[in-house]
């Protein structure tokens, strides 16, 4: 992963980071909040040996060896209980070896004690009554006999010391360290989702899924997502966005002057509606006429989301209770429409009549581009019986959602028919995070259609007139 790929993934998933930054900083704060302060006294007992002078050797081991035991001893069940009885601190003789410690300075004659307490002045008196008992213990246990004086004395080098600052790590330090996990957290944890995530997030996830180019990006916008005719403000990316779409359609197949094109994806809710609909109406503001026809026999939206009437559309002529002129409806967007019409049981089985093929071959001859909106590819078996009628297809995919294996199974499905994939669009590529544009596929039935009445029968090829509407 390199460096721009490291910053798509921060930029791409920082709500999973901010929100592991929140976690980790409230769990931090929780901590540092409820842990009990802890305050530390400290004394000191000095162990010499009476009369010895200067630098005598055996007077310096015999300290040594003394101030070691009476260190080990600080702690002895026995000397903790005299504790308690003289600090009156409400704990055990058990409590307290666990607050108490006692260790000889290096290279001196001390012994130094150190006792904890809830409070400054709890850890001194604590402190202080160690060193008192500790003190009588060395005189109890070098209590001279006869005319020999005591081999070495113990005496308190003054009052254990009072600090009014908490022991251990600084808050401030701890919070700062646990903000800084926090962070290291969410970043790990985002380049572990990423990289656990199956779907598709970049132009070469694409290309290698589908062997076929990213023939457009479409960037998130969720305006139209919410608009219920999906139209795209004149101001928003979306709108260059398509005209390169359409430009680079005129590229993919120079040979031909007119253009018959099949718009579908793998799975429903990838957008290829709203593409259809925004790539048609570029389009016609190119000034190449163009008609739109709604292939989702299941699940119509085209004339929906355009604001026409669905009533009379493909099924209408199919039965012939219409003109193909009639049913063709005219957008104040320059885009003629041809919608689905009524709703047939079987919409698979009407996409592979001959009345379909006829009914393509006449609005071939009328348009410069005819843009099919097809149902997906991998739910039903509608599209494949578009796919050999079109010029080429374009294949949807969708930012964060698409999973590229099935891409993969969508693009081998389109070349195993004989078609031809255009490109890929890849759409909703967010600029913070990835949307959705709520394409809905259900699978309604509507009126019955006798598939019987369409085979063998050829089309009236005549000229296309638009009926306004």
């Amino acid at each position: 992963m390199d460096l721009q790929q490291f910053i798509g993934v921060l930029v791409t998933r920082w709500k999973f980071i901010v929100l592991t930054l929140l976690l980790g900083s409230f769990l931090t704060a929780g901590l540092v909040m409820t842990k009990t302060a802890e305050y530390t006294s400290t004394g000191r007992i000095f162990i010499a040996v009476p009369g010895s002078v200067g630098t005598d050797a055996f007077a310096t081991l015999l300290v040594t060896q003394r101030a070691g035991s009476y260190a080990s001893l600080a702690t002895d069940p026995a000397l903790l209980q005299r504790v308690v009885d003289r600090s009156g601190l409400p704990a055990s003789r058990n409590e307290l070896a666990g607050r108490i410690s006692a260790t000889v300075v290096p290279n001196t004659q001390i012994v130094e004690v150190t006792a904890t307490g809830a409070t400054p002045e709890e850890a001194r008196d604590l402190a202080d009554a160690e060193v008192q008992e500790l003190v009588a213990l060395v005189g109890e246990l070098e209590r001279p006999t006869g005319n020999r004086p005591a081999a070495v004395v113990a005496r308190a080098t003054g009052a254990p010391s009072l600090n009014p600052a908490p022991a251990g790590i600084p808050t401030i330090f701890l919070i700062a360290v646990g903000v800084a996990l926090s962070v290291i957290a969410g970043v790990v944890g985002a380049l572990v989702k990423d990289q656990l995530d199956l779907s598709v997030k970049s132009r070469p996830d694409v290309e290698t899924a589908t062997g076929a180019a990213v023939i457009s990006a479409l960037p998130l916008d969720r305006t139209v997502a919410k608009d219920e005719h999906s139209t795209v403000n004149p101001s928003s990316p979306l709108v260059e966005a398509f005209r390169v779409l359409r430009t680079n359609l005129r590229f993919a197949d120079l040979d031909s002057t007119r253009q018959m094109i099949l718009v579908t994806s793998a799975l429903a809710s990838e957008g290829k509606t709203l593409t259809s609909i925004n790539l048609a109406r570029a389009v016609a503001a190119s000034g190449q006429s163009v008609l739109l026809i709604d292939g989702d026999l299941r699940s119509p939206n085209v004339a929906a989301d355009l604001g026409l009437e669905n009533a009379v559309g493909m099924l209408s002529v199919l039965l012939r209770r219409v003109t193909l002129a009639d049913a063709i409806q005219y957008h104040d967007s320059g885009v003629h429409v041809l919608p689905t019409g009524p709703t047939p049981p079987n919409p698979a089985e009407v996409l592979e009549t001959e009345a379909v093929s006829d009914l393509l071959a006449d609005v071939r001859a009328e348009y410069d581009m005819i843009i099919i909106d097809a149902p997906p590819l991998l739910p039903v078996a509608d599209t494949a019986n578009l796919v050999r009628h079109v010029d080429g297809v374009l294949l949807l995919a969708r930012f964060g959602r698409t999973r590229k294996d099935l891409l993969r199974l969508a693009a081998e499905r389109i070349t195993g028919m004989g078609g031809r994939i255009y490109g890929v669009v890849l759409n909703g590529i967010p600029r913070r995070t990835a949307g959705s544009y709520g394409y809905g596929y259900g699978y309604g039935y509507g009126e019955t259609l006798d598939v019987a009445q369409l085979n063998g029968r050829r089309g009236r090829r005549a000229g296309v007139r638009v009926r306004e509407s």
